[in-house]
Parts: structure tokens; sequence; C-alpha cells
């Protein structure tokens, strides 16, 4: 009972959550428990997408596996974007100092657009069929297909820049409502619209396309609004280019790259992991390993909404050179990830085949998706503690800690560990490459972490 009545006290805190003097575990939670929701129907969201791409064939749902290096890089260029803005936003914040957090926010924005320009080639059916050749895809349905989705991208991006940035803006306030209620409108209008344009107007792969499209367009007149009734931050929809944004520019980039770099390398071994996996056990085996990914997203992007609420919470504090704070919220963040991933983690374990069986597979891809799952969830909490001290390492400004970690776990193990597992056994023991790159992820986080706690208390205290 008095445990209830504490989680209570937690969840209906009153007012907005204090970065720097609210009690830790209750603020973090407070501002956790809407990330984590956020992530989870955005992930819920992309499952239910896939689904209805599944329902198209085996070679939308191929072609779509092998979009996801695509949709991660566009991502990662972003995520970089935004970790770079809530980490300098977090510390000016932390300082005080509102406008230069408005100014890294508007410089912020106008690099993101800048940067959209990178995926313009995807527009043309002959340079996105090169990639995907490289990627392993040959057959020329597919080839098309992964074009038709990935057109869209390029004048998608406009608005998904516009978010991530303004999401950002958020968070560094204590404020993760404003960002679920984006994800809620643009994800939900997706997962109306689905349906509706893919199979009552026989739009197919492009109606997935366009309905993302219009779920984000809707969404981004939310946030505007937002932005001029509930932030202390203006960020304009179109702002203003200035010669005055590039040494912010140079200081997001900073902070950015290494994070952009470390997503950016999970789509390189995602992509190198389905191009050893169809070239060794053929088509079905890419498929049940889209699959599987979709439905782990479930249990292991609840520490990517644990992340969005420490990286700014941990800012404000780097910024306020409160040491006791940074490392109360890091000991806090382990709690809070621990039961909630534990739990999701546990169920998906558990109970993946009512959630695969939606996607219609044949037996064999079910059974393998099966087994890939219950190998690679089971070494899950060891990602833990890497992704909480890569919060760390976002917010202070050491990013290329967390970036050299990814590389270790998403290239470096990963890859290699497939391949020669891929020569030697069968399909179902393949999997266990996401436990071994795990493993050696974490041994790494361990050294960094230990390193930048030492080099945190000297630079506070002196």
């Amino acid at each position: 009972m008095r445990f209830l009545k504490k989680l209570r006290r937690i969840i209906f805190l009153k007012g907005e959550p204090d970065l720097g003097r609210g009690p830790v575990l209750a603020t973090l939670t407070k501002i956790a428990l809407p990330s984590i929701a956020m992530v989870l129907f955005h992930t819920s969201f992309n499952l239910v997408d896939t689904i209805f791409i599944s329902w198209l064939g085996e070679s939308s749902m191929v072609a779509v596996s092998y979009t996801f290096p695509v949709q991660i890089g566009v991502f990662a260029i972003l995520e970089g974007v935004g970790n770079g803005i809530t980490a300098l936003v977090g510390r000016k914040l932390g300082e005080d100092n509102l406008e230069e957090a408005r100014r890294t926010a508007v410089a912020g924005i106008s690099f993101a657009y800048l940067l959209c320009l990178l995926w313009i080639p995807f527009l043309f059916p002959y340079t996105s069929n090169l990639f995907f050749s490289a990627l392993g895809a040959s057959d020329p349905e597919t080839l098309h297909q992964a074009w038709l989705y990935n057109v869209w991208i390029p004048p998608m991006l406009v608005l998904i820049s516009f978010s991530f940035v303004t999401n950002s803006v958020f968070r560094c306030q204590g404020n993760t409502i404003v960002p679920l209620y984006f994800f809620l409108i643009a994800n939900g209008l997706n997962f109306i619209l689905d349906p509706i344009f893919m199979f009552v107007f026989n739009w197919g792969i492009t109606g997935a396309a366009a309905a993302t499209m219009t779920g984000r367009l809707v969404g981004t007149v939310y946030l505007v609004r937002k932005l001029s009734t509930d932030s202390k931050i203006h960020v304009p929809l179109i702002p203003s280019f200035s010669w005055q944004m590039l040494p912010l520019w140079k200081n997001i980039t900073a902070i950015g790259l290494p994070v952009t770099l470390s997503t950016g390398s999970v789509a390189l071994g995602m992509g190198s992991v389905n191009k050893i996996l169809g070239a060794a056990y053929g088509p079905h085996a890419v498929a049940a390993c889209m699959i599987a990914l979709r439905v782990e997203d479930l249990a292991f992007n609840t520490l990517m909404g644990i992340n969005d609420a420490l990286v700014p919470f941990l800012a404000f504090n780097y910024g306020k050179r409160d040491l006791s704070r940074i490392k109360k919220g890091i000991s806090s963040s382990f709690i809070i990830a621990a039961a909630i991933t534990g739990l999701s983690g546990l169920l998906v374990c558990l109970f993946p085949q009512p959630i695969i069986a939606l996607f219609r597979p044949t037996k064999e891809v079910a059974d393998i998706a099966v087994y890939a799952i219950r190998v690679s969830i089971c070494a899950y909490p060891m990602v833990i503690y890497s992704v909480m001290y890569n919060s760390l390492f976002i917010a202070t400004g050491r990013s290329e800690y967390g970036m050299a970690t990814q590389l270790v776990r998403s290239v470096i193990l990963r890859v290699p560990a497939a391949y020669f597992l891929s020569m030697y056994v069968s399909l179902n023991y393949i999997w266990w490459f996401q436990p071994i790159a795990f493993v050696g992820a974490t041994v790494v986080t361990m050294i960094f972490s230990w390193v930048l706690m030492r080099k945190i208390k000297k630079e506070i205290l002196v």
C-alpha cells in the first residue's frame, strides 16, 4: 500500500517537472512516462504499418526490409541534430540563458533543413536501384517496390526535421506531453489512413508512404500551434538564415555527428546482416529478421523513451554543475528502465506468436522469427547500461563515446559474428550474433562511463 501511494505521488506530481530542484526519481518518472508512451505508440504504429505492408505480399515485405537502412539513415542524421540541440539548449536553460537557447534551436532547424538535401537521389529510380542493389536486392519487383516506398522520404523530411527539433525543445523544458500528443496525432492518422490508401484506393505500398506523409503534416500543424502557446522558446517553421548560425551549427555537429554516425552504424550493420542472411539462407530469412526486429522494438524501444527524458535532465544539471543530481538521475533511470523494460521484454519473449501471426507469415518464417526474438530479447538487459550512460555521453558533449560503443555493437562485432555463424551453423542459431554484440558493447560502455565520471568530477569540483 505504501508503495502504491508513493507511485501515485510520483506519477501525479503537480505542475511542470523541475529539472534542477524537483525530487529526482519523481521528476524523471514524470517526464519519462510520456516519452515511453510516445515511443511505444510509435513502435506499435510502425508495427501495424509493417503488418499492412506484409498483406501486400512477400515481395513488398522484403522490399521494406531493404529500406530499413535508408529509414534508419534518415533518422540517424535527424537524431544527431535533435540530440545536439537537446544537449545545448538544456545546458543554456540550466545557465538561465533563454535567448541563447532560442538561437540554438532556430539554428538547429535551419541545419536540419539543409541536411534534407542529402536524400534527393532517392527521388530517382536509377540511383535508388543502385543503392538497394548494393544491399543485396536483385529482383526487379523488389527494387521497384523499394523505390515506390522511399520516393516519399525527401518531401517528407522537412516535416520530420521540424518535429525532431521542436520535440527536443519541449523536452528541454521538461514538457514531454506535447511530443506525446504529436506522435499520437501523426501516427494515429497514419494508422487510420494506411488501410484506406493501400486497400480501398489500391495504392499499394505507395499508400503506406502517403498515409505517413499525411499524418506528419497534421502533426506539424499541431506543433506550430503549441510552440506559440506552451513554449518559452519559439521556433519558426520557416526560419531566416544568418551567417551567425555557423558557429552554432558547428557546436550542434560536434555533439550530433557522433550520434548520427552511431545510429548510422545501425543502418550499416542491419544492411550488412540482411545481405548475409539473404545470401546464406534466402529471402525468407530476411523477412523473418524484419518481423523479429519489429516485435523486439516493443520491448527495446522503452529504453529510448527513458533516454529522451534523461538527456535533457542530465544536460540541465550539467549546466548547473550539480554532480549529485547527475548521479541520482542515472541511478533513478536504471530503476525505471529495469522495471519497464524487464516486464515488456518478458511478455514479448514468452508470447511472440500472437504478434508474429499478424504479419501472416509462412510457418517457416514464423518459426525462425520466434527463435530470433527469444535469443535477442534474453540479451537485452545488458543494453540497459549502455543506453543509460549514452544519455550522459550526449548530455555532456562526449557523444563520441556512445558512437564507439554503437560501432562495436552494430558493426565491429555484429557483422563478423553473423558472417562466421552463417558459415558454420543453421539458420536457427545465427541469431546468437546479437548477444555477442551486446556483451562486447556493454564492456566498452563500462570503460567509457568510468573514464567520463572521473572527468566530470574533476571538471565540476575544480
